[in-house]
């Protein structure tokens, strides 16, 4: 794992957050929900099918796959406090972006999942506790609070119910922004 920022083509492009955030601003409903809809095969003696289900959690596409104008790549570092090395998510191809809103009832689950991107999530209502497979560790985040999701194979419960909205980067066009996952161990 890379531990620095390192620039694409001698350049660090930080365009994404600004693009983002300009077109976070434009979004209109579309009304694409997912959060129940996900392959799992039928064959029921084939466990390795089996994926963690969400409960009380959806997450409604507001834009669908849409593609900068320019080539785009992003680098990121995620420094948490209880951990000591960051977290790099570096993104050769991040051309592509979707706009979404997640929502939590109360007593919500996730389900354990990851992207295959990554995703800027900001926090408008409520509180959840976000859990990475990498290190089992639950961080809290609170209406207010912005984060970056790293794609990494996590869940996000709220036992009060929240909403967020969600930029996801980097998914591939045609590919959806959520894969569900076999439960973790934690």
């Amino acid at each position: 794992m890379t531990t620095k920022l390192t620039p694409k083509g001698g350049i660090l492009r930080r365009t994404v957050l600004k693009a983002s955030a300009a077109a976070a601003g434009a979004v209109t409903l579309s009304g694409t929900t997912v959060g129940d809809e996900h392959d799992v095969d039928d064959d029921e003696n084939d466990e390795a099918d089996e994926v963690d289900e969400p409960d009380g959690f959806e997450v409604e596409i507001l834009q669908e796959h849409a593609s900068f104008a320019d080539g785009v790549a992003a680098a990121f570092e995620v420094t948490y406090d209880d951990v000591d090395e960051p977290i790099v998510v570096d993104l050769e191809d991040a051309s592509t972006v979707i706009l979404a809103e997640a929502t939590w009832e109360e007593d919500a689950e996730s389900g354990w999942h990851r992207h295959p991107g990554m995703s800027i999530v900001r926090m408008i209502e409520g509180e959840i506790e976000h859990t990475m497979e990498d290190d089992c560790v639950s961080r809290t985040y609170s209406a207010g609070d912005a984060w970056i999701d790293p794609g990494h194979v996590h869940k996000a419960d709220s036992e009060e119910g929240a909403l967020a909205h969600v930029t996801f980067l980097g998914i591939p066009d045609g590919e959806p922004a959520t894969e569900w996952v076999e439960a973790v161990e934690c």
